[in-house]
């Protein structure tokens, strides 16, 4: 999978993972208004119900006038339009048959007495149940919050753990290929062209390594290349300047010795001693012969010395190498300045010549 398609991935499991812990606390909060919604309704209007009732029947006298008729009845009517509660029925069809009794024209004061005192036990007995039923109802609303509770912080934890785990796979999924890069280019840069990349399972980042490891393969085919013509070229002028009768002397930048022919070493009495990279001057110290022509400003000169017992006079020249200063080359730029790269020395025997 690309690296697209696992962000898109990711994201597609966060938007999940929010949308279904906003509806299952819409689903607990909405069960806990419409619990509270009904016991307000049912129960707590038919305690209204019965305080109205009753208020009629403590404030007035037997026999109940028309408007104590009219107002018990009217909440009576309201209570059995509102009955959600077992047993609650048949007590308000015991009120409403003592209210009958009440309301009749007929009946004697004792039967109405009884029929009263009847219809106060009966709003007793629906107040009681409307009373348990409020309370069984909130501690089933207290339970169902609690449960809620419960279930919302699983929900909760189980979406942070969910979001964690993401946040810290998509940022190691992001920073390890990042982090190989880096240490691969480091190696390229330490001129370390066998180091591959291989990244699995990730079609884009395959692609990446393949281009990194043929660049690579072409860089390292190139420097062995290069290097073998450096070696090539410089053995060539290394067997031409061995070769050579006249002594020459070639140095670095640095007034190093790059390469000193036999003829040299025999000319200014070195031996066979290992002479390449040791400083030119050094050797000249105790050789006022070498000492001339490496200190000599002009560029050429000469000098006598005795020679297989015989007077002979030598001819030197020194050349400066320079070569382009390709290290401050910029992009888009052509630059013509030259750095000083080394001498080279050539001391010549012209006894003969001169002798002519």
């Amino acid at each position: 999978m690309n690296i697209k398609n696992k962000i898109r991935l990711g994201l597609g499991m966060i938007f999940i993972v929010v949308l279904c812990f906003g509806a299952v606390s819409i689903y607990f909060i909405s069960q806990l208004s419409n619990g509270a919604k009904v016991i307000l309704k049912n129960n707590y209007e038919t305690l209204s119900f019965t305080r109205g009732m009753r208020t009629v029947l403590d404030e007035n006298k037997l026999p109940l006038n028309d408007a104590a008729k009219l107002a018990f009845n009217a909440q009576l009517v309201k209570q059995e339009h509102n009955i959600t509660e077992k047993g609650e029925y048949a007590a308000t069809a015991r009120v409403r048959a003592d209210f009958g009794i009440l309301q009749s024209a007929t009946a004697t004061l004792a039967q109405q007495e009884s029929a009263l005192y009847d219809a106060r036990r009966a709003l007793r007995t629906i107040e009681g149940l409307n009373m348990n039923a409020i309370v069984t109802k909130t501690d089933a609303a207290q339970a169902s919050v609690n449960n809620a509770v419960v279930i919302l912080g699983i929900v909760c934890c189980v979406t942070f753990l969910m979001l964690f785990s993401f946040s810290v796979n998509i940022s190691g999924f992001m920073a390890e290929p990042v982090i190989k890069l880096r240490e691969a280019l480091g190696e390229v840069t330490n001129n370390n062209y066998d180091h591959q990349l291989n990244f699995s399972k990730n079609e884009e980042l395959e692609e990446l390594a393949e281009t990194f490891n043929k660049m690579t393969s072409h860089l390292r085919d190139r420097e062995n290349r290069v290097l073998t013509e450096d070696l090539t070229e410089k053995k060539r002028i290394e067997i031409i300047i061995g070769q050579m009768h006249d002594a020459v002397i070639v140095t670095d930048e640095d007034q190093n010795v790059a390469f000193i022919n036999t003829a040299a070493q025999n000319l200014f009495n070195l031996g066979r001693q290992k002479l390449v990279g040791r400083p030119a001057r050094e050797l000249a110290a105790n050789n006022s012969q070498m000492r001339t022509v490496l200190e000599d400003e002009s560029g050429a000169g000469s000098f006598k010395f005795e020679l297989d017992g015989k007077e002979t006079l030598f001819k030197f020249e020194s050349t400066e190498i320079h070569i382009p200063n390709i290290a401050s080359l910029k992009f888009d730029e052509l630059n013509i300045a030259r750095v000083a790269a080394g001498k080279v020395y050539v001391v010549r025997n012209i006894s003969e010549f001169h002798e002519i």
